[in-house]
């Protein structure tokens, strides 16, 4: 390296080393302005560097007007009476075709949640049957790697 080089590089070196000297013993008020208008408090530290916080020391209370809407409404179920002739008129329908009506589709016509459908109206086991065939059948229809997928993915679900 050349004598000119190694003098460029050492006054490089200075310039350098005399602005982070000089960025770290600046004030408040000079890390405000060359930092931008979001620095809320500097302090200077033990080793004689300068933290600068960008959030302020004391949040503010935030109300509840503050806030967005909720995404989900929490809607308290409805509480009715269930009577006897409201429980047959459930279990009734669900028997005679639980392929049309299913547990929410009662839960909507009689007014109750679904959870009460399937305590007075549970699947006839006859149904329940059919079913697990249409979802065997559709298993067998899967090829080799869907099956792998689904296997380790009910593998993984295990280990939750």
């Amino acid at each position: 390296m050349s004598h000119i080089a190694a003098q460029a590089l050492r006054a490089n070196f200075a310039t350098f080393s005399s602005r982070a000297l000089q960025s770290a013993c600046m004030s408040s008020a000079v890390a405000r302005k060359s930092l931008g208008m979001n620095v809320h408090f500097t302090e200077k530290l033990e080793d004689g560097s300068v933290f600068v916080s960008r959030v302020p020391e004391a949040l503010t209370a935030i109300s509840e007007a503050d806030l967005p809407p909720p995404v989900r409404m929490n809607k308290p179920e409805p509480r009715i009476q269930v009577t006897e002739e409201l429980r047959h008129a459930i279990f009734k329908l669900r028997n005679e075709d639980p392929a049309h009506w299913t547990v929410s589709k009662l839960a909507k016509k009689f007014d109750v949640s679904k959870k009460v459908v399937q305590m007075f109206a549970p699947c006839p086991k006859w149904r329940r049957e059919e079913i697990q065939q249409k979802e065997d059948a559709d298993w067998e229809k899967l090829g080799y790697k869907k099956r792998l997928i689904r296997i380790n993915r009910l593998r993984r679900r295990l280990l939750w």
